[in-house]
């Protein structure tokens, strides 16, 4: 008995081709010869469509829908960052955070500061309320000068604590208004800053923004508004998280050919960092039309190609427009309609025999 190897069976194959080939260039070349008309229909037999292993599906109106899985990254939500800034002039004694990245809450002492005009301002608030018989309190000099010292950072209960006893802060703590991630600490302890030097910035850790980059030609499916949802692989991304589009960067990246689509999601459980890796998912939208395998469609630089096959059993090529695609389907908006049988195995091989029979013609004719 005759053992067949590799090699072997794959140039009975590639002879059988040869075959398929030949025989249909002989059906035609009879028919061609001599004529001017393009080659528009290819004509095969049962063996030829078996052999060749050509297989066509009946095709039906339907909806796609694009998905698109980018690629982004968790930062801090600008739109809640704060500057904590010095309200005179002074020394930066004692800085209770001094780390980016810590917790903050409201109320939390932040620095302790010493400022010749804060000290001054205490005294000649003393003075002027130890001073004042009127006892309700309301005294207009007095009321100025604690506005003055609220203003310079004094909480309502250290001035009240002042007017008590008398005693001057030397050297007083400033409490933070607000509650968040210290983004960065802009000073050091001991050095003397300026009124309005940024101290601390600091942003909101409840939420965060999702960044992505989108390529230009995707840009038609996404919307402001439109929903998605995102997975964070460090700590699992088992459910995902909700959220929306809620910023399109209106320019494209210089050389690049892309641009950058953000969505704000909840951080309430505080298991979400800034820098974290993000996988998006935008269901963009749903388009009717006609959905093919993507293997039925013959694309080049200047045109989309379909093989259908037709009511006589023949082949005919056919330019179509294209929609938006996934792995494995494409949407057809013209070109194809309801019923007709689509080529969707083989259509590169009837593609060749297309190109093949029309040199024949062109030969035939320059021998004429």
């Amino acid at each position: 008995m005759i053992k067949y190897t590799d090699d072997m069976k794959f140039l009975s194959i590639l002879l059988m081709l040869c075959i398929f080939l030949v025989s249909c260039n002989r059906e035609q070349t009879q028919n061609i010869a001599g004529t001017e008309a393009p080659v528009t229909k290819i004509m095969l037999s049962d063996a030829q469509i078996q052999l060749a292993n050509i297989k066509a599906i009946e095709v039906h109106a339907a909806i796609m829908e694009q998905n698109l899985e980018l690629t982004g990254v968790l930062k801090v939500n600008e739109e809640s960052a704060v500057s904590i800034s010095a309200r005179a002039d002074g020394r930066i004694q004692k800085l209770f955070f001094k780390n980016s990245g810590e917790t903050v809450n409201r109320g939390d002492s932040l620095y302790q500061f010493y400022s010749d005009e804060l000290e001054n301002a205490q005294r000649e608030y003393f003075t002027i309320q130890s001073n004042n018989w009127n006892y309700s309190g309301r005294y207009e000099p007095s009321l100025v000068l604690e506005n003055k010292l609220l203003l310079l950072g004094m909480l309502p209960n250290q001035i009240a604590q002042l007017r008590k006893d008398g005693k001057i802060m030397f050297s007083v703590t400033i409490f933070s208004p607000f509650k968040g991630i210290i983004r960065s600490v802009n000073t050091t302890e001991g050095q003397y800053v300026k009124t309005g030097q940024t101290l601390f910035e600091m942003a909101d850790d409840n939420q965060l923004w999702v960044e992505a980059q989108v390529y230009q030609e995707d840009l038609q499916f996404l919307k402001v508004g439109m929903p998605l949802s995102v997975t964070v692989p460090a700590i699992g991304g088992n459910i995902p998280l909700k959220g929306k589009i809620s910023f399109i960067n209106p320019s494209i990246q210089q050389g690049k050919n892309v641009t950058l689509i953000r969505s704000l999601i909840d951080n309430q459980d505080k298991n979400l960092f800034p820098g974290m890796l993000a996988i998006i998912n935008v269901k963009s939208q749903k388009n009717p039309g006609i959905v093919i395998p993507a293997s039925a469609v013959i694309f080049n630089k200047n045109e989309s190609r379909v093989w259908v096959r037709n009511e006589d059993g023949s082949f005919s090529g056919r330019i179509v427009e294209t929609g938006i695609q996934s792995e494995d389907s494409v949407l057809i908006l013209s070109g194809l309609t309801k019923s007709e049988w689509v080529v969707t195995s083989g259509a590169y091989l009837l593609n060749s025999e297309l190109i093949l029979k029309r040199g024949t013609v062109i030969r035939s004719n320059i021998e004429m």
